[in-house]
């Protein structure tokens, strides 16, 4: 066999191996989401971030000026504990403001949903 034929195929078996891994790593984290409860945590919004999702080649990017974006916000919980990160629609990023506290629900690592708490519901 020739040497670049060799190499060629080996790098598309390799491709194709991480394909499949990734595939299947996405296929559990949305039964596992699924499979979750829905929890209610009381949260303040600590940090949130957009950023372009570099989804197209260069030459693309010249022709096409709509791109995609990606959401997440930080929420730390009131009553302690780890500070969590999910990914949202650009709909509930824009509602979103750093400071609020409110009631966050998620279903595993999905966002459910914000409710804002208002100052005069504040214990």
């Amino acid at each position: 066999m020739n040497k670049p034929l060799v190499i060629i195929l080996l790098v598309a078996v390799v491709i194709a191996l991480f394909a499949t891994r990734q595939y299947f790593h996405q296929r559990r984290e949305n039964a596992d989401n699924d499979a979750s409860p829905r929890r209610d945590v009381r949260v303040e919004v600590t940090a949130k971030r957009d950023w372009l999702s570099p989804n197209r080649r260069s030459r693309q990017r010249e022709q096409i000026p709509v791109e995609d974006r990606k959401y997440e916000a930080y929420f730390k919980p009131l009553n302690g504990g780890a500070m969590i990160k999910l990914n949202l629609e650009q709909r509930a990023y824009d509602e979103l403001a750093k400071g609020q506290q409110g009631i966050l629900s998620v279903k595993g690592s999905r966002f459910i949903a914000f409710a804002v708490q208002d100052a005069t519901q504040k214990q």
